[in-house]
C-alpha cells in the first residue's frame, strides 16, 4: 500500500495536536492520569517539563511519526512509554516501536525465583513473532490501560502502517512528517526589588 504525502499530512500530528490529544486523554480512565484531569493543558505542559521521565518519553515518541489523536498514557523513568496506539521500549541504545495492533499477547508474569513483576509481550514484526520480556516493575494498571484503549481498533490500514514507520524510513520515501516535541512551559514570574 503506497503512502503519499497527502496521507501523512492528513494523519500525522504536529506538537500542538499531540498535546491537545494528551490533555483530552486525561479525562479518560487511563492509568495514573485520572487524578489530574482537572488541570489545564498549560498546567500539564509545565508538569511534564518538570518530570524527566515524561520528557524522555516525549523525546522517544518524537522519533516516530505520531498520529493525530495519539496521546501519552503512561511512561517509566527508563523511557518506556505507552500511548493509546503503541508501546515504545528502550533497549541497548535503540528504540523498539510496537503498534498495539501487532500485539499478540500482553501480560504480567513473575518468575518463580524472581519477586518482581515482568512485562511479557509477544508481537509481530515484519510478519514474524517476537517476544520481549521487560524486567522491570510494572503496575497492573498499565496493562489494563492498554487493554481498555480501544481507539487503535478503529484505525484504517494507512494509519496502522504509519505507526510502523520510522522517520528514517519516511525520509527514504521522500516524505515529510512533523516531529512531536515539548511545548514551551509557562514563563517564570520574576520579582523586582530595590
Amino acid at each position: 500500500m503506497e503512502i503519499k504525502q497527502e496521507n501523512i499530512d492528513q494523519n500525522i500530528a504536529n506538537t500542538a495536536e499531540f498535546w491537545n490529544a494528551f490533555h483530552a486523554m486525561l479525562k479518560a480512565p487511563y492509568a495514573f492520569w485520572r487524578d489530574y484531569s482537572n488541570q489545564s493543558l498549560q498546567e500539564w505542559v509545565d508538569t511534564s517539563w518538570n518530570s524527566p521521565h515524561i520528557v524522555l518519553g516525549i523525546n522517544n515518541l518524537g522519533e516516530f511519526p505520531v498520529l493525530k489523536g495519539e496521546g501519552l498514557v503512561t511512561c517509566t523513568n527508563s523511557g518506556m512509554l505507552l500511548t493509546n496506539y503503541r508501546l515504545i521500549y528502550s533497549a541497548s541504545g535503540s528504540l523498539i516501536n510496537i503498534p498495539l495492533h501487532n500485539l499478540l499477547h500482553y501480560d504480567i508474569q513473575t518468575d518463580a525465583d524472581d519477586t518482581s513483576e515482568d512485562l511479557m509481550i509477544k508481537y509481530l514484526k515484519n510478519g514474524k513473532e517476537e517476544t520481549l520480556r521487560i524486567d522491570t516493575w510494572i503496575k497492573d494498571e498499565i496493562v489494563r490501560s492498554v487493554r481498555n484503549a480501544g481507539e487503535f481498533n478503529n484505525l484504517n490500514d494507512q494509519q496502522k502502517r504509519m505507526l510502523e514507520l520510522s522517520h528514517y524510513e519516511l525520509s527514504k520515501l521522500g516524505l515529510n512528517a512533523p516531529k512531536v516535541s515539548m511545548l514551551p512551559k509557562t514563563a517564570e514570574k520574576g520579582c523586582f526589588g530595590k
